[in-house]
């Protein structure tokens, strides 16, 4: 018997098996589309509105998906940009792992099976992000009490951070000078004493903090943030995973077209022009150039 109305939850499932079947069958009745997801026709319609105003990242009508079913005919003309395998922001993969801790609370509802599933995709996802998550209290704002301290009293602190460019945690003494926010993320500038300069640090990257004495003697440097690297590259074919990693709108790209990469890190520079598989070549800044074709060198070199 076709349903009059469906729960969110339902109509959520509904909607992401809808775009791969009017793929596959184009043209296909309101009616027929109705009976196959076991709802009335007005429901599909509400489902069809709501598809229609989804889309990719950007919003505009390039991204948002294409739909037709005024005629009592359903089509779909341009959802196949939805089809591109799309990589997960951290606060993506964070959401997503604390809902697998939620289901994993009421697991005595959930089978063995179900169980060990939720075990295997919780353990990709924390691998993934690199750092420790869990649903309970964040250790951020016990992180940032510690540097406060520090930076009252200009007391160091003993510091295991997380690296994404080397991706490793590493043990430093830091002396915090301020904190600051950009795209939302909070940062704090310091002196560490384990490299002899001032470093940038995330706060969402701390692992642990403590407070600690240095005889170290602080050079008087002036406080600023870490100068970013620009270099120009040029599209060699569309990549969203490189669009989403360096910040770029993927509808503005045009192959064989130019555009400028920002980063804060060379290191991370290099393994990120390189996770594109050649999608974007880097024209200018030698620099990082020689970097890039060292490290490619250094990795086919693994296979030989």
């Amino acid at each position: 018997m076709a349903k009059s109305a469906t729960t969110p939850l339902e109509q959520t499932a509904r909607l992401l098996d809808l775009v791969p079947f009017l793929l596959s069958h184009q043209g296909i009745s309101l009616t027929d589309l109705a009976r196959h997801f076991k709802v009335n026709s007005d429901v599909i319609v509400d489902d069809l509105n709501t598809l229609w105003m989804c889309g990719l990242p950007g919003y505009t009508p390039l991204e948002l998906i294409d739909l037709a079913f005024d005629s009592g005919y359903v089509t779909i003309r341009n959802a196949a940009p939805l089809a591109y395998v799309r990589t997960l922001s951290s606060s993506e993969i964070v959401a997503l792992a604390l809902g697998l801790d939620l289901l994993r609370e009421n697991s005595e509802k959930l089978g063995v099976e179900q169980n060990d599933r939720i075990d295997v995709l919780a353990k990709k996802l924390r691998d993934q992000i690199g750092v420790h998550i869990s649903i309970a209290a964040s250790p951020t704002t016990a992180h940032r009490s510690v540097l406060s301290t520090s930076i009252a009293q200009r007391l160091p602190v003993e510091m295991t951070y997380y690296s994404s460019s080397s991706d490793k945690e590493t043990k430093r003494v830091v002396t915090a000078y301020d904190f600051f926010r950009d795209n939302d993320v909070e940062y704090f500038q310091g002196y560490c004493h384990s490299s002899k300069g001032m470093r940038t640090f995330r706060i969402d990257r701390i692992v642990a903090v403590s407070l600690t004495q240095s005889l170290d003697v602080i050079p008087d440097v002036q406080t600023r943030k870490s100068e970013s690297i620009r270099v120009g590259a040029t599209v060699r074919s569309l990549d969203r995973a490189s669009c989403e990693a360096f910040g770029l709108a993927f509808s503005d790209l045009r192959l064989g077209g130019s555009v400028t990469l920002q980063a804060f890190s060379p290191e991370w520079l290099v393994r990120s022009i390189m996770a594109g598989a050649g999608s974007l070549v880097v024209e200018e800044a030698l620099e990082i150039v020689l970097a890039i074709r060292q490290s490619v060198d250094s990795t086919m070199a693994l296979y030989e």
